[in-house]
């Protein structure tokens, strides 16, 4: 148990899910929280019942779980969800999700309300959702709320953008109108003190109306503590070249774009494409390889935890994330940390975090010119162990100077809270 000095600031986390086993997004309140705990700061967290037990496995202490507060489903909520599956992925997300994301914020801010007014709560900290869109009621508290940090706002580059179903499309040009009208009805981002944005774009992508100062802090950061530079072996002549996918199998993510990359590079060399992850397309996905003949080349995982993803990882040679609406990347980081070169799309995030040194970026100018050139760039880092080592070396690099690191941010993070608290004017983007 980690214990508070009587002068800690105090602080409610609200996160819906505070989870280490669900998306990297639900990741954040737990890190915040720890780290907010060992700089001394008093912390409250609320968030939905669904990660009850799994809080309780990891703070097996009464004392600390005492101060976990959750908001259990109602009929309705199940309802929406399940209707919910019927539907695309992004309607299912921005339409069905919002209705159950709103019924969760209404319970959480009524068990804030309360926590405020008990324990004499200073400042609430709502790190997700991480889209600058979604509704927070975190409004009316009696105390200064900081939201963020806020990732988002992109769209397919123009090439991709058939990706989304004219239905896809209006609907969710619909949903981003609505969205506007609904900040007025649930305003607390428009009445945060301050917002946390990563980027321009996401600033750019702020409901209407905002009255808070915004700052920039970037949305993705590294464990250093578990992602630590990987002990490399001398390379061996005829060595298997293994690339590794890690993250949610989704239309976005481009996943089915690198299997047709990868059959261009299993042509070529030995190499295997070894994949991280599950989702809607892990099927179609599976069908695709079965279909290209690459049935042994490459290994699907399936999800796994981030210990034994870090464990896979670790016999890997060149990270591929193509991600097609990536605003942020976690997964860039650690792995850039961790030392592996990186092969990623030339599109917001990604290009933010990418530079030449530590990895090649490729361009979604086409489609086939993407196939292309995520082939080219595989097959140029298959042959080259002094490149990879090279690039792997300038990742490590940029990880530790760029701030990436979670004790950084953490740092930095606590600087905006306290001079929200003392009504400082913002510190600059």
């Amino acid at each position: 148990m980690i214990t508070s000095g009587a002068n800690a600031m105090r602080m409610i986390i609200a996160a819906e899910n505070a989870s280490m086993r669900m998306s990297g997004e639900s990741n954040l309140a737990l890190f915040y929280l720890r780290l907010f705990r060992n700089r001394g700061i008093d912390v409250w967290l609320v968030c939905h019942a669904r990660v009850r037990d799994e809080l309780r496995q990891m703070f097996p202490d009464p004392v600390d779980f005492q101060k976990f507060h959750f908001v259990e489903d109602t009929g309705f909520q199940v309802l929406v969800w399940k209707v919910g599956q019927w539907f695309p992925y992004r309607i299912k997300d921005l339409i069905f999700g919002q209705w159950v994301h709103i019924l969760t914020q209404r319970g959480m801010r009524k068990i804030i309300r309360e926590l405020v007014r008990k324990e004499n709560v200073q400042l609430v900290f709502e790190p997700a959702p991480i889209t600058p869109k979604g509704l927070s009621f975190m409004y009316g508290l009696g105390t200064p709320v900081v939201i963020g940090p806020l990732c988002g706002g992109l769209e397919f580059p123009p090439a991709f953008r058939y990706m989304d179903s004219p239905f896809s499309r209006y609907a969710i040009k619909i949903g981003r109108i609505l969205s506007n009208l609904a900040h007025r009805w649930a305003p607390g981002k428009l009445q945060a003190a301050s917002l946390l944005v990563a980027n321009d774009r996401t600033k750019d992508a702020l409901p209407h109306g905002c009255r808070g100062s915004v700052y920039e802090v970037v949305e993705s950061g590294v464990d250093l503590s578990i992602c630590k530079p990987i002990a490399r072996q001398q390379p061996v002549s005829g060595e298997v070249i293994r690339f590794i996918f890690w993250g949610r199998f989704v239309d976005w993510k481009g996943i089915q774009f690198l299997v047709r990359a990868f059959r261009q590079v299993a042509e070529q060399t030995n190499a295997v494409l070894e994949l991280i992850g599950d989702g809607e397309m892990l099927d179609s996905v599976k069908t695709q390889v079965s279909e290209l003949q690459l049935g042994d080349r490459v290994i699907f995982h399936g999800r796994l935890s981030r210990g034994d993803s870090i464990g896979v990882i670790k016999r890997c040679h060149v990270f591929v994330i193509p991600s097609l609406r990536e605003c942020g990347g976690n997964a860039i980081l650690e792995i850039m940390a961790m030392g592996l070169p990186v092969v990623a799309t030339n599109w917001a995030g990604p290009a933010n975090y990418v530079t030449p040194a530590c990895g090649i970026l490729v361009d979604p100018d086409s489609v086939q010119g993407f196939v292309d050139g995520l082939a080219g760039a595989m097959l140029k880092l298959a042959g080259s162990p002094e490149l990879r080592q090279q690039m792997g070396d300038a990742g490590i690099e940029r990880v530790k100077e760029q701030y990436f690191d979670w004790e950084s941010k953490a740092d930095r993070i606590l600087e905006i809270c306290r001079a929200t608290l003392e009504g400082q004017p913002k510190l600059g983007l």
